[in-house]
């Protein structure tokens, strides 16, 4: 679609925190080819900060409230504030990104341009496909490159993927001061019991890191719900281990400010390792019932560490075996290479 034809966008992408990240490079080529355009987002309201980076400047942020929508009572009411909301500006270009019925449904209520909605032709549940004007074929495995090849199929272009401008807010800047030696952030926590890699691993790592690497510090963050993940670690070091625990006390935009001040990041498969990627801080994360070919850290695969037992991936967010055999990674061969990440030389 030529550029002088869009004035209005709307991308549907509700949810996760990843999956948003996953969207920062195709949204910055919608920008590159639509620079005039103003850019509304259907969105989760609990990821509505991470907009605040989004290359691509929000001009409106649409409230998708799940919850409330699947009320017997809050339904009907919800249900009605969102389609007004949606029907509220007429748009030239309409992408959903997310690929399920529910969003291409509301995708399709949008008041909009006639044959000006566009989807995958694969989307992740088939009926979504119902509802569009226009389908892209993505062959990409990695979801930064299918939804890059979904914003080429809307602009015409056959562009690579680029790496996102961040803009940087001002509650992210300010992070706590660090000692003279490496910084190493710590996130033990995700949102699947399954993802959640042993705090022994995590503790085994760390000293490890401290030992080969002396004048380093680290730093244990996360959810407020991910409090025990960081007491469990934090129980597996000694009393003097230089390591500050700020599980519950980040703000979104702060752990931005956090992972772009470190010179390692250590991770589950979450959010913050998706974060990690987008700002080209090494990450060294762990995998085992999803694929990191399909959503691992964008270009950092060499530092992706997976037991590659038979059942994985297995995209089971609990394990239904009595031992999660993807857990057990050599904490010495992670150790190693972010030491030589942090020194620039060989442990």
């Amino acid at each position: 679609m030529k550029s002088g034809a869009v004035g209005r966008i709307l991308v549907v992408k509700p949810s996760s925190l990843g999956d948003i990240l996953h969207v920062f490079p195709a949204l910055q080529l919608l920008r590159r080819h639509y620079p005039d355009a103003e850019l509304d987002f259907l969105v989760n309201p609990e990821f509505d900060p991470l907009l605040d980076f989004s290359p691509f400047p929000v001009s409106r942020r649409i409230h998708f409230e799940r919850r409330k929508l699947a009320g017997v009572f809050s339904g009907p009411v919800e249900f009605f504030r969102l389609v007004r909301a949606l029907r509220r500006e007429k748009y030239d270009l309409v992408v959903d990104f997310q690929g399920l019925f529910r969003s291409a449904f509301f995708a399709w209520i949008a008041r909009r341009r006639r044959g000006s909605l566009c989807g995958f032709a694969a989307p992740r549940e088939k009926a979504a496909k119902l509802f569009y004007d226009r389908c892209a074929q993505a062959g990409s495995l990695h979801a930064v490159s299918k939804n890059v090849e979904l914003a080429d199929f809307v602009t015409g272009a056959d562009d690579d993927v680029p790496d996102p401008e961040i803009p940087v807010p001002g509650s992210a800047a300010a992070v706590p001061p660090g000692k003279s030696g490496s910084r190493i952030i710590v996130f033990p926590g995700a949102r699947w019991p399954s993802k959640c890699f042993p705090a022994k691993l995590f503790a085994d790592i760390m000293r490890r890191i401290k030992d080969g690497a002396g004048d380093v510090s680290f730093i244990i963050a996360g959810s407020a719900s991910e409090h025990a993940k960081a007491a469990a670690v934090l129980a597996g070091l000694p009393e003097d281990f230089p390591v500050a625990d700020m599980t519950g006390k980040s703000t979104l935009p702060e752990v931005f400010g956090l992972i772009r001040s470190a010179d390692a990041v250590l991770s589950n498969d979450s959010g913050p390792m998706h974060i990690a990627a987008l700002l080209k801080t090494p990450v060294f994360s762990f995998f085992g019932p999803t694929d990191p070919r399909k959503t691992g850290p964008w270009h950092q695969e060499d530092r992706v560490f997976r037991r590659g037992a038979s059942c994985a991936p297995c995209m089971n967010k609990v394990c239904p075996k009595s031992e999660t055999l993807c857990h057990k990674i050599d904490p010495g061969t992670v150790s190693d290479a972010v030491l030589k990440q942090i020194c620039h030389k060989e442990p």
